[in-house]
């Protein structure tokens, strides 16, 4: 098994290097983060979505560190796509659970 690939920040998740593995789109609404886009680490193909703005008690993801180099919590686990990653993003960097 080969290592997830890095986090790398991209200004269009559907497009160019968005389409690569691990691809991070950062959206903002003015200056607040509102989440990240993703292209799974895994390399299905898969776009997801990890919400940094909570809607609710123990909902969406904590975010730390910078734009450039993303640490969320708690891990990625997008049960919506058809590999089933389940892993982390720190620092800027996918690990596998």
């Amino acid at each position: 098994m080969t290592a997830p690939p890095p986090a790398r920040l991209v200004a269009d998740i559907r497009a160019g290097d968005g389409l690569l593995p691990g691809a991070v789109e950062a959206r903002f609404d003015g200056d607040q983060l509102q989440g990240l886009a993703f292209r799974c680490p895994c390399g299905c193909g898969s776009e997801g979505w990890l919400n940094t703005v909570p809607v609710g008690p123990d909902s969406g993801w904590k975010f730390t560190g910078t734009v450039d180099a993303p640490t969320l919590h708690p891990s990625v686990f997008n049960t919506g796509m058809p590999c089933r990653w389940h892993g982390w993003l720190r620092n800027g960097e996918w690990v596998s659970c």
